[in-house]
């Protein structure tokens, strides 16, 4: 099975904009992954129980010819390589990757649910997707993502930060958002 995924891209230990790039460099360098789009870059507040310092997250947007299955696999690969430890649920990451979405795949398997099961109360998810393609619909529940935005309170802050440049993930002429090249 391929498809397109949106990869939710999310760090706040260390130096966030490194472990982002360094993410987003991994996914996109792997030969079973194609480049599509990548959101800006956000400050977002924690939404955790967990004490922490704010987050930088983005979506990435990739044709992957593999299952999903293959490529959660891989994210837990690139995450651990950067130095991902898991031993705080919901507590403070170097690097967070998370399948967001596989195109309208909708899939509750034991240890990978499709989309991410909480996408719709995340601004820090929900942003960098609809800043990629403003249209989505959420699979599941047959809505536009644009409408869960007015659902969630001002709890959850959420501020551009900027983007990574197209030369910096290895993609001459990248297309950041759909149909708008930036670098």
């Amino acid at each position: 099975m391929a498809g397109v995924a949106y990869i939710g891209v999310g760090s706040n230990l260390g130096d966030a904009f490194e472990n982002c790039l360094q993410g987003v460099i991994a996914v996109i360098g792997n030969e079973r992954a194609t480049f599509v789009a990548l959101s800006s870059l956000y400050r977002t507040s924690p939404v955790s129980p967990v004490a922490q310092a704010d987050f930088l997250n983005c979506a990435l947007k990739i044709a992957w010819r593999s299952t999903p299955r293959e490529l959660l696999s891989f994210l837990r690969e690139v995450e651990t390589g950067l130095g991902r430890d898991r031993a705080v649920r919901f507590g403070p990451r170097t690097l967070d990757l998370d399948i967001l979405f596989f195109d309208d795949l909708v899939l509750d398997a034991p240890g990978l649910t499709i989309p991410h099961p909480r996408l719709h109360q995340r601004k820090f998810a929900l942003v960098p997707c609809l800043e990629i393609d403003p249209n989505l619909i959420h699979p599941r529940f047959r809505r536009p993502l644009v409408e869960y935005l007015n659902e969630i309170g001002d709890e959850q802050k959420i501020a551009s930060f900027g983007r990574i440049p197209a030369d910096r993930i290895g993609v001459a002429g990248a297309v950041n958002t759909e149909g708008n090249t930036s670098g």
